[in-house]
């Protein structure tokens, strides 16, 4: 499984996602045995033709492709670059439902549009703007996926944590995302389970003028 994280604030927004990838085997009399296969998964991706960004967590391999080859290819095949975020992502929901309809997947899809951030989470069943009131007012927050758990217990417990977003810097968004999704790993090594979150953490920025990674397993940054 997964855990990925979008932060929304007024100077920008952050994602942050870990790198774990699980297996499972079936046995004939019904057990099934959990385990980890690699720690250099990748979950967040930053399309080349435009300034967004998309993360992923559920199935890591579609009819024979990564999820990093299936966005390739969908940026390829179905994404120009005067695309918008919202472009993208109802793109991404069309083909989710057309080309994958089965697979359990889910995804966060970020950018800018007109100078307003847009968060949208995706998944077979619909395409949601995560950073808006039904007004339309702009939310500043943060959204997460995935094996959640920890952070239901943190955030949410009996006294849920109280956070100023609308006045955190776009650094501190970024320490954020990232802190989230480490509770997530270092609460899994201790747990009496398999632990189906880990490896590096990778994460990326998008402002009104660029976006672009500020940590990448493969880029050594």
């Amino acid at each position: 499984m997964s855990i990925i994280t979008v932060c929304c604030v007024p100077e920008g927004i952050a994602m942050a996602a870990d790198s774990r990838l699980t297996g499972q085997k079936n046995y004939p009399n019904g057990m099934v045995d959990r385990f980890a296969i690699s720690d250099n998964s990748q979950k967040l991706f930053l399309l080349t033709k435009t300034k967004v960004g998309i993360s992923f967590c559920g199935a890591a391999i579609i009819d024979g492709r990564t999820i990093s080859d299936v966005i390739r290819i969908f940026e390829i095949e179905d994404i120009d670059e005067d695309d918008t975020v919202s472009d993208v992502a109802e793109k991404l929901h069309r083909r989710l439902i057309e080309t994958y309809k089965g697979h359990e997947l889910s995804f966060f899809v970020a950018g800018y549009r007109d100078e307003e951030p847009y968060v949208y989470s995706i998944w077979p069943g619909g395409c949601e703007r995560n950073n808006a009131s039904p007004e339309g007012d702009i939310l500043y927050r943060v959204n997460f996926n995935g094996e959640y758990e920890a952070l239901e217990k943190l955030l949410n417990g009996n006294i849920p944590t109280q956070f100023n977003f609308p006045l955190m810097p776009l650094k501190d968004a970024l320490d954020f995302s990232e802190f989230l999704v480490d509770v997530v790993i270092k609460y899994q090594r201790f747990e009496d389970r398999v632990a189906t979150c880990g490896g590096p953490i990778d994460s990326l920025i998008i402002t009104k003028d660029y976006a672009r990674f500020v940590k990448h397993k493969i880029f050594n940054i």
